[in-house]
């Protein structure tokens, strides 16, 4: 059966907050209505824990890094499922009850299977 990365773009926010502990409740359920289909997933600390690496003049260069994400946006890359649905359209009707779906978006892409 196909997977899916179903990759959640939302709001940035600290999701081991107490401020999110609504958010947190509505991502549980879902993962409890969707536990067939989930093959796994994670959460994302926010942005401003992230760290951008850059090889300048390609392999073997200068490997650089900035704080922080690669560009400045109103929606950010805030987490991920791997689905494994019998088709895109089964994996759209199951993105569209990520939480993540409600106020920012989804995107659903198939994975490939390199046999490993």
């Amino acid at each position: 059966m196909p997977q899916y990365a179903a990759v959640i773009y939302s709001r940035d926010a600290d999701w081991t907050s107490a401020e999110e502990a609504d958010t947190t409740k509505e991502y549980a359920a879902f993962s409890e209505s969707a536990a067939a289909v989930i093959r796994g997933g994670a959460a994302l600390y926010p942005t401003s824990t992230a760290t951008t690496v850059r090889v300048q003049g390609g392999k073997g260069g200068d490997i650089v890094t900035t704080d922080g994400p690669y560009a400045e946006t109103k929606e950010v890359l805030t987490g991920f499922y791997l689905l494994e649905c019998a088709d895109l359209d089964e994996a759209v009707k199951v993105a569209a009850t990520i939480p993540g779906a409600w106020d920012g978006a989804v995107e659903v892409r198939p994975v490939i299977d390199f046999g490993g």
